[in-house]
């Protein structure tokens, strides 16, 4: 038994969809809240708090709003840290609970990467379905991501 898991996923960012406002992005999820799971195949939102503000900046919109705590593009906990672009939705390739011990890396193979030609003309029907005037340009904002976490709980192998 793994106290480690491994998620694969296609995310994009929230603003990257149009959503600005926070109040924006709960009422579609909360329209949307049957569609949403962590299975294989489904859409899920999500938060991320580590990338890299040089590789994500592009992600991040210019300008002010006169009430910046309700952008989706601000930090609205001060220890969260400044690279996080906000909420994003992620589409599940992969969830893998618990990881067997042996196939583990400790986040060494963690990665985030642009998709392919082939990748986005493989996933857009996906965001279509949830997003229908999604087009391919748009895809350039999707990234394939993969991650292992650690889920906090005692595996009886650590003992």
């Amino acid at each position: 038994m793994s106290c480690w898991c491994r998620t694969t996923v296609l995310r994009i960012p929230a603003v990257c969809l149009g959503f600005v406002f926070w109040k924006d992005w709960e009422d579609f999820l909360e329209a949307h809240r049957e569609d949403f799971c962590w299975a294989p195949g489904c859409f899920a939102p999500a938060v991320c708090m580590g990338y890299d503000p040089e590789a994500y900046g592009k992600w991040l919109p210019e300008g002010r709003s006169e009430e910046p705590r309700d952008r989706l593009d601000m930090n609205l906990y001060p220890a969260v840290v400044p690279s996080v672009p906000g909420p994003f939705l992620d589409y599940c390739l992969e969830e893998i609970a618990p990881l067997p011990p042996e196939e583990s890396t400790y986040h060494r193979e963690d990665c985030a990467r642009p998709l392919s030609g082939a990748e986005k003309r493989r996933y857009l029907p996906a965001f279509r379905r949830l997003f229908p005037g999604f087009t391919l340009a748009r895809m350039q904002d999707v990234h394939y991501c993969r991650y292992e976490w650690y889920d906090g709980s005692d595996a009886p192998y650590l003992y």
